[in-house]
């Protein structure tokens, strides 16, 4: 709520007005207020002037506070209505829309047709007490954007000018409508060819589950055939609903059938990861062997001069190779999506075959051999796909060369043929200036007509808008006054009941002679009003030859735009020559393309002859390996012997300890026993 306050005060600055007092008083009333998303923004019986219908219309493009929004009773007039149908045409959270009694017709009622057809989010929508069907070609219209539109459930049409003619326009476009159920179109004037329109309608038609038609003069058999065709839709409404809720209950179960499925799936991805991984540990070996051929052939520089050139292309055909790994990587990422796709359609045959679960399991049980036995085709591919990586890593030592000698040469042609490109384009841009300072000239010429005609159209409508304001004046002065002689009668009558109940005769022909006054004096507004109202469907039909008016300058605007486009085809033939000479200097390019295909050719013989040394080379290592392995080995044989030997004699140099240490023991007692 905060957030819609201060976007809507901070629009209303921006535009140097003053924002509605009641529209911030209705607004700070929610802050208060837990419940939020189920929210009423009411402003019915407030007068809203077009500027914060406007401003209110773009806060509302981005709102997702209020589910639904009131209007009625606010007099707005039709500038106001198309900010606000702005504003729902781009809401996506709106659910319910009251826009009763506001008067609209003309711009209005195109305005909520533009809505309707952009609108995918407003499931009831209440237009009663306007006058939508007083011009056709805007009803026309407002009756085309709710054909197309996609979400609309409940409309209601009542008291709206809507004769027989906006009443079979309405038909066919509900022709095309799929999501509409319920329709008012009470208090109107359908009439026999509206009411029999409906009934086509309804043939076609078979989610209208609710219409009412009363007070429209449809003739009863009709009407009961339309209430027998609205009755047919209730119950084909009932049974879809309960086909949705035993759709929900199988997919339930095919859901469970999926996630084991899933399961599986799931393991055949964690096998080809497993196998990435094993083709990332080979892209590192590789790369450890290319760096340890580097070592080497840097130490032999002096007699692999050449050599060492071609390796360090290799360098940048390494890169070139991760990058076709990279493809790979993408090729297997496409038979991913090429197995979801096959389960996607294993689960469409599930859903068909729901009627008869026995042969579904049993079917089910072959496709998953069948998905098995295609994961093992796909293993395979992945297979041929790594044959394929290692044929091409051959083939990157012979295209790398080919690529520098031909950039060089294509820089070279390339800066010579944008020299004369840009030449060509410098010529080009001042046509155009010429071109675009006539055409801006013309314009202005016509701009200027078009807004003298706007002028004096928007004078005569002001006038009209004047004089229409009167004569609704006129017309509520006229039913006052009538309510207050009704009034009068009605207590002179209440008072001559109460005191003179003998003389009721006598008062009771003069209370008709004076009944009869006023039925006379009611005729005679009754009459003025009819008066009124053909004077009100003259200024209409003003309206439709300024509408006319209009539309011959419009078209007198796109003559002017066609012969721009003519302008502009001219230009464009130009710019085709240039293309073609660029094609021509292309054909020669490849010609010689050709010519340096056979030339490399012979660098791709001698590339040949490097990988065999190299090849050579590499087995030469490997040799040298082996040799160092088997001295390896040696050595702790030996290693193994010199412990041993070690052992033996620290054994002996102990036996060798206790035998002195006894002899020198024994010597001091035969010392002793001697003398």
């Amino acid at each position: 709520m905060d957030e819609f306050r201060h976007t809507f005060v901070r629009l209303c600055r921006d535009n140097h007005t003053d924002p509605p007092d009641f529209i911030i008083h209705q607004l700070k009333s929610f802050e208060n207020t837990s419940k939020r998303g189920k929210a009423v923004l009411d402003l019915s019986t407030n007068s809203l002037s077009p500027k914060p219908c406007h401003i209110l219309g773009k806060v509302i493009a981005t709102d997702r506070t209020f589910l639904e929004y009131k209007f009625a009773d606010c007099m707005l007039s039709e500038d106001a209505v198309k900010g606000l149908a702005n504003g729902f045409a781009h809401n996506s959270y709106c659910k319910s829309l009251d826009m009763k009694g506001n008067n609209i017709r003309g711009a209005g009622a195109e305005a909520l047709g533009k809505m309707l057809h952009h609108n995918q989010a407003i499931l009831k929508l209440c237009l009663e007490w306007n006058a939508l069907g007083m011009l056709d070609n805007s009803f026309s219209l407002f009756c085309e954007g709710l054909g197309s539109n996609e979400c609309l459930q409940a409309l209601d049409l009542r008291n709206n000018q809507i004769n027989h003619d906006c009443a079979i326009e309405l038909s066919a476009n509900l022709k095309r409508n799929k999501t509409l159920r319920a329709i008012d179109l009470r208090w109107n004037n359908v009439g026999l060819l509206g009411g029999r329109a409906i009934l086509e309608m309804l043939q076609t038609n078979k989610t209208v589950c609710r219409l009412e038609l009363a007070g429209n003069n449809i003739p009863s058999d009709i009407l009961k055939s339309i209430e027998t065709a609205v009755g047919q839709n209730e119950d084909r409404a009932v049974l879809s609903e309960d086909h949705k809720t035993k759709m929900m209950m199988l997919t339930k179960h095919v859901k469970q059938i999926e996630s084991d499925k899933s399961l599986q799936m799931n393991d055949l991805m964690d096998t080809i990861e497993k196998q990435e991984d094993v083709l990332r540990k080979t892209k590192r070996t590789t790369t450890q062997q290319v760096a340890h051929l580097q070592e080497a052939l840097e130490e032999r520089k002096s007699s692999f001069n050449a050599l060492a050139a071609k390796l360090s292309m290799t360098e940048s055909e390494l890169a070139l190779q991760e990058q076709k790994t990279h493809d790979v990587e993408i090729v297997v990422e496409r038979l991913k999506q090429e197995l979801s796709g096959r389960h996607s359609s294993h689960n469409e045959d599930l859903r068909k075959e729901r009627e008869t679960r026995a042969t579904m399991e049993a079917q089910l049980h072959k496709e998953l051999s069948e998905s098995s036995d295609k994961n093992i085709q796909l293993q395979s591919k992945l297979d041929d796909t790594e044959r394929k990586c290692r044929m091409q890593q051959d083939q990157i030592f012979e295209l790398k060369e080919q690529v520098t000698h031909l950039q060089a040469e294509i820089k070279i042609k390339g800066a010579h043929f944008e020299e004369r490109i840009q030449s060509e384009r410098n010529r080009h841009k001042e046509d155009l200036r010429d071109a675009e300072q006539i055409r801006q000239k013309e314009v202005s010429r016509v701009r200027q007509d078009a807004d003298e005609v706007e002028a004096n159209l928007r004078e005569r409508i002001q006038q009209l808008e004047m004089t229409r304001l009167e004569l609704e004046e006129e017309i509520s002065r006229q039913k006052n006054h009538n309510m207050s002689n009704k009034l009068q009668h009605e207590e002179q009558l209440t008072i001559i009941k109460q005191k003179f109940q003998s003389e009721e005769e006598n008062r009771y022909s003069q209370l008709e002679e004076k009944l009869r006054v006023t039925q006379l004096l009611k005729d005679e507004v009754q009459s003025r009003c009819n008066q009124q109202s053909s004077t009100v469907s003259d200024l209409t039909s003003r309206n439709s030859t300024l509408t006319l008016e209009t539309e011959t300058m419009k078209k007198r605007v796109e003559e002017m735009q066609q012969e721009l486009a003519e302008k502009n085809a001219v230009t464009f033939a130009e710019v085709g020559k240039v293309k073609l000479d660029l094609n021509q200097a292309l054909n020669k390019l490849e010609a010689e393309r050709k010519v340096q295909t056979d030339l490399r050719d012979q660098l791709s013989d001698s590339d040949r002859k490097t990988s065999e040394q190299i090849l050579r080379y590499r087995e030469a290592c490997e040799e040298k390996d082996a040799e160092l392995d088997s001295l390896r080995r040696r050595l702790k044989s030996r290693e193994l012997e010199v412990s041993h030997v070690r052992e033996e004699e620290s054994q002996r140099a102990k036996m060798l300890q206790m035998a002195v240490l006894n002899y020198c023991q024994n010597i001091p007692q035969s010392t002793m026993e001697s003398s």
